[in-house]
């Protein structure tokens, strides 16, 4: 797949493309219909396949606004629509000025012109142009008047409700890890960097990976977690703890992960982290003695609950 920024989209020499446009600030099952709806269509004609989403989120750029917690980063964004075999991701960059862009002028002078859009397919809730004015029933005028086509798709539901980002923060939020699994249509997984921390985990005989999050991630309640970690191209079990260590009375939270089995040295490679079940509340112990002693009995019960 082939990432173009809006400021390299002069460079896209294919033609009769089949875009999918939206936030996608989640790639959940509803955002995932829209995209592999495009994948395919693309395919029977033997078209390119593109995907057309917006960084930063608008929220951040659009005054008085303030962005909610990611539910997935910038990269895993486009690691997840190369799996889904998009053949294009065109990254709009969502400044002041595109905010303010009509909607017409939007279709004319980005999809038609520099997209040579043939079919452009989005969610029934779609929005764009200045102040949101335009929505499916004008893109669908639009189109006929620019020679495309457009296609519009329902969006999905679960248990009655519609899902949603903010649907799936909310589960997140309250620890409803395997509900808000079923809405991505994956485990959620919070990626980063490993940095140098305290190093009190390797001294209880636990060395662990400290990662610096690759985004301002939702973030599930504190307390330990057994869970999958990707490094390249090898997998590992782990524990983490995400939280305060209040035993240690530290002031910022911390995401450290214990990986089973492993032994080498992590520091600035990234990792992600699949969350599958919730072990324990995060506590204060009285010494290290009880810390330790926890410890072992957290990696035995996520070696029962993974293996």
């Amino acid at each position: 797949m082939q990432v173009i920024s809006s400021k390299d989209y002069n460079s896209y020499q294919d033609y009769n493309t089949f875009l999918a446009i939206g936030a996608f600030d989640g790639l959940h099952q509803g955002h995932q219909l829209i995209i592999k709806k495009a994948v395919k269509k693309a395919e029977k004609a033997g078209c390119p396949a593109g995907v057309l989403s917006f960084y930063p989120h608008p929220q951040q750029v659009i005054p008085g606004k303030t962005p909610p917690p990611a539910v997935i980063s910038r990269q895993q964004k486009i690691d997840l629509l190369a799996k889904m075999g998009v053949d294009y991701y065109f990254e709009q960059q969502f400044t002041p000025e595109f905010a303010g862009l009509k909607s017409e002028i939007f279709v004319e002078k980005i999809l038609v012109k520099k997209l040579k859009v043939k079919k452009v397919i989005v969610g029934d809730d779609f929005r764009f142009g200045s102040k949101n004015e335009g929505n499916v029933e004008i893109l669908q005028q639009l189109a006929e008047l620019n020679g495309f086509e457009t296609e519009i798709l329902a969006q999905l539901q679960s248990s009655d409700e519609r899902i949603s980002s903010t649907r799936i923060r909310r589960l997140l939020k309250k620890g409803k890890l395997e509900s808000a699994s079923k809405l991505l249509g994956r485990p959620y997984q919070i990626c980063g960097q490993v940095i140098h921390g305290k190093k009190r985990g390797r001294k209880l005989g636990f060395p662990t990976a400290n990662l610096k999050t690759e985004t301002n991630y939702t973030l599930p309640p504190r307390g330990v977690y057994a869970v999958k970690v990707y490094h390249e191209d090898q997998q590992y079990l782990g524990a983490a703890n995400l939280g305060y260590n209040p035993t240690f009375k530290n002031k910022e939270i911390s995401f450290e992960i214990y990986l089973l089995d492993f032994e080498g040295d992590l520091y600035g490679e990234r990792l992600c982290v699949d969350f599958f079940a919730y072990i324990r509340g995060e506590k204060t112990f009285n010494n290290v003695t009880e810390l330790s002693q926890q410890m072992k009995k957290d990696v035995l019960y996520t070696r029962k609950v993974l293996c």
